[in-house]
């Protein structure tokens, strides 16, 4: 008898989301948008959280270069929750732009003011859901567990 041990496939998962204007209902773009477990995206969370414990919270030493903790969680999400997109248009010096995803366009684009913060808070809703979904799914295909046990026979008297 051997060891078999199955080979993981990636247990990212992500999905494409219409982002709709609030009022028409009309789809302005598409993200695909990867689950709120994603590996690269909790790590960079936990990076954001680092470095407001490793510099600590005395407000008097902060300088220009240190990040705001909100500019860090978008940060996070521009680079790890986004995974493309169709339709974003970039309006720079009165020329619309049709920027490729990448993780510096996707930080820009969360960075724009009030547009950046709603289509954070989307991404971030999004992304819980897709989640919720891919789990709900692998537990239903795996099904219920059968408890575990410590090893040791039961002897029955």
């Amino acid at each position: 008898m051997a060891l078999k041990v199955a080979i993981q496939e990636s247990k990212n998962v992500a999905a494409w989301k219409d982002y709709k204007d609030a009022e028409t209902g009309e789809v302005l773009a598409k993200f695909k948008i990867n689950g709120a477990n994603h590996q690269a995206y909790l790590v960079g969370l936990e990076r954001a959280q680092n470095q407001i414990a490793t510099k600590g919270y005395d407000v008097a030493s902060a300088t220009g270069e240190d990040k705001l903790w909100h500019d860090l969680l978008m940060e996070a999400a521009g680079c790890h929750l986004i995974a493309d997109w169709q339709d974003v248009v970039f309006l720079e010096k009165g020329k619309e732009i049709e920027p490729p995803c990448s993780k510096e366009n996707a930080t820009k684009l969360l960075s724009m003011g009030k547009t950046g913060i709603q289509i954070w808070n989307f991404i971030k809703a999004q992304s819980v859901l897709i989640q919720l979904e891919a789990d709900k799914l692998k537990a239903e295909t795996l099904g219920k567990l059968s408890s575990s046990t410590d090893g040791t026979q039961e002897t029955v008297d």
